[in-house]
């Protein structure tokens, strides 16, 4: 409470202002909320996991030069369908493919697709397809990747194997890509199909196994379901509630 003295002739006259001064410690426990709701912000919805890769890292992603081919009969005379066998190193929901492919000529325009192993080691089920896509590198150089990104719906699990199938677009179309070897030692059975595809997908394909050979370079990601918040998220959380329990304990002790 503060007593203000009036002015002027009427000096005897005391009127009594009552002024609401803030809190200290509500201004702290407002400081150590904002904390918790900027750490909450910061945290990850859910972590992007690796459920299979075997791409190189720096400028040794994929084997620049050779690979398998992936083309239509117009530049060629023959179409290739190509089928590598992986298996899932996670199980998880996949939201983006990384492809190391390059265009050698033509009209580079390709399908990808995953497929689940069917009878006689070839591909089953098709289980999702993309389609219209186009190589970012020339062959023959590294290290551009295509990439198929806001995938949902299709799940993977660890220890199973799948089938991943790049061919053309159109059967008779000029595209002349090549699907580039991966530099990381990872092998599985490879395929190739020259007649019985349907047009524009790896169904009906009457397959030629190579055995287990080098496969091509790409990898899977998505989520494992695992939240992984980063070090100064933690901190920010961290700070926050020890800040918020230190002013509700001091304001429940006067």
């Amino acid at each position: 409470m503060v007593l203000l003295a009036g002015f002027g002739p009427f000096t005897e006259n005391l009127e009594i202002v009552s002024f609401e001064t803030e809190d200290p410690l509500s201004k702290k426990l407002a400081f150590t909320l904002c904390l918790m709701a900027l750490a909450l912000c910061s945290l990850p919805a859910m972590a992007q996991s690796t459920l299979y890769s075997d791409l190189g890292t720096g400028t040794n992603v994929y084997y620049c030069c050779e690979g398998w081919t992936v083309s239509g009969s117009g530049t060629i005379g023959e179409s290739f369908t190509a089928a590598n066998e992986f298996t899932a190193g996670a199980s998880g929901s996949i939201s983006q493919i990384d492809i190391g492919i390059g265009t050698a000529a033509g009209a580079n325009s390709f399908f990808a697709a995953l497929y689940s192993v069917g009878g006689g080691g070839e591909p089953g089920t098709l289980i999702q397809q993309w389609s219209n896509l186009s190589a970012t590198e020339t062959f023959g150089d590294c290290c551009g990747l295509v990439t198929i990104s806001g995938i949902t719906g299709v799940n993977v699990v660890a220890g199973t194997s799948y089938f991943l199938v790049l061919g053309p677009t159109n059967l008779t179309s000029a595209t002349f890509d090549a699907w580039n070897f991966n530099t990381t030692g990872a092998t599985g059975t490879d395929l190739y199909a020259t007649s019985g595809c349907q047009n524009g997908t790896g169904n009906n394909c009457s397959w030629n196994s190579n055995g287990t050979q080098t496969i091509g370079a790409f990898d899977v990601l998505g989520s494992t379901g695992a939240s992984v918040p980063e070090p100064s998220s933690l901190l920010l959380l961290g700070t926050g509630l020890v800040g918020a329990f230190g002013t509700i304990r001091r304001k429940l002790m006067r």
